[in-house]
């Protein structure tokens, strides 16, 4: 078929004619809605409510079905608040709900507008209770399905000591906080993520023998962050992963605001090369090595040559016995006065350290961050490093 080139300019003439009159009846009504505060409110049927379990009960079904998938078929459903959401892109199509019974995962068809304390019920019909390798799971779930009751609602955060993993099974997918932990060394100035898949970074206690994976998504708003060095708290919901007999307990961040560590770490820091020395809690986890670096600030000296508590310490000038001009006692912290975060250095008298560290003739020193090269171990009754390498230190302003 053709057209002839004056009967297209008029047929286009009417059709743009046409699309203005339309656009502008439906702006006309956009703006008197709008105007007015006069929506229609969507005709959308109320969700039913059927039975009514709690998150307890749906997980004892699941475990006398011999912890097999089940599928809910009949008109049910669960209310929860929501723990844990998917804003910080550290969850996909998933949320962490907890009742007062007990806490799961919601594993959605698609991304939802859920957040952090909201009160839901979800409307079971159709979806699956089961478990992603250990963590249990309400799968297969439209989130066209939970209804938003409230918004605002206070979440519980459990607090557990990451040694009692016998109680971790009563707290899976559950708020938790940890204290007094921090990032092993290995992971040290890593970010939480890594820039090709999750980052599994991991947390232990000061007695180094328990720890937990903090899990993160490379899409996580805070995936390229670097994790913090120090000690302290963290809070983020409580899962597992297994596989066959081996079970590893992860952690999973809602934002890293909830890692709080203020406080120096248990272990240390440093490799005990003159790049990396030693922090004085490094020193004391390395006692019997030889020939490393360590640094400290210089926070007083010894009077005693038995050290037995802050007592035996001269913390302030004048250092006036002959003692002081023997060793200088450092510390991560240079207004430290606890000499269980102490370490003692050793001045010999075969080399130029003495003279130009001790306090008796320089009580400028006290508070100089002081690098110095030696063998550490116990001497006085505290642990230290004996500085017998002519020259190898470095004392800082």
């Amino acid at each position: 078929m053709t057209f002839k080139i004056k009967d297209m300019k008029n047929r286009i003439s009417k059709y743009v004619l046409l699309l203005a009159i339309a656009c502008g009846l439906l702006a006309s009504c956009v703006d008197r809605k709008a105007r007015n505060n006069d929506f229609d409110a969507p005709n959308i049927p109320p969700l039913p409510v059927g039975t009514l379990y709690s998150v307890r009960n749906l997980l004892d079904i699941f475990s006398e079905n011999g912890n097999r998938p089940v599928k809910i078929t009949d008109t049910a459903s669960v209310c929860a608040i929501v723990t844990a959401d998917e804003t910080s892109g550290n969850l996909y199509k998933a949320a962490f709900i907890s009742d007062g019974t007990a806490s799961i995962e919601l594993y959605m068809e698609s991304t939802s507008g859920l957040r952090i304390g909201d009160s839901i019920r979800v409307y079971l019909n159709g979806a699956t209770v089961s478990e992603y390798s250990g963590t249990p799971q309400i799968q297969d779930l439209d989130p066209n399905n939970i209804t938003i009751l409230k918004n605002g609602c206070e979440v519980n955060v459990t607090e557990l000591s990451i040694s009692d993993m016998n109680e971790f099974d009563n707290h899976i997918c559950e708020l938790v906080k940890f204290d007094e932990v921090e990032f092993v060394e290995a992971d040290l100035n890593k970010p939480y993520a890594d820039s090709a898949g999750y980052g599994s970074r991991i947390i232990n206690d000061c007695e180094g023998t328990s720890q937990v994976t903090v899990r993160t998504s490379n899409y996580a708003s805070f995936a390229k962050q670097t994790i913090p060095s120090g000690n302290g708290s963290i809070t983020g919901i409580l899962t597992k992963y297994k596989s066959g007999s081996n079970v590893t307990w992860q952690l999973v961040l809602r934002s890293p605001s909830e890692v709080v560590f203020d406080n120096a770490r248990c272990f240390g820091t440093g490799d005990g090369t003159e790049e990396n020395p030693y922090d004085v809690r490094a020193l004391q986890s390395h006692q019997g090595e030889k020939g490393k670096w360590a640094y400290g600030y210089i926070v007083g000296s010894s009077k005693s040559r038995n050290i037995q508590s802050a007592e035996d310490i001269v913390w302030t000038a004048p250092f006036a016995e002959e003692v002081n001009l023997l060793n200088v006692i450092i510390a991560d912290d240079p207004d430290e006065k606890n000499i269980e975060r102490c370490a003692i250095v050793y001045l010999p008298s075969n080399n130029n350290i003495r003279e130009a560290v001790n306090l008796h003739d320089h009580p400028e020193n006290l508070g100089k961050k002081l690098n110095v090269l030696g063998n550490l171990l116990i001497r006085y009754n505290m642990e230290g490093t004996q500085a017998d390498y002519d020259g190898q230190f470095h004392l800082g302003e």
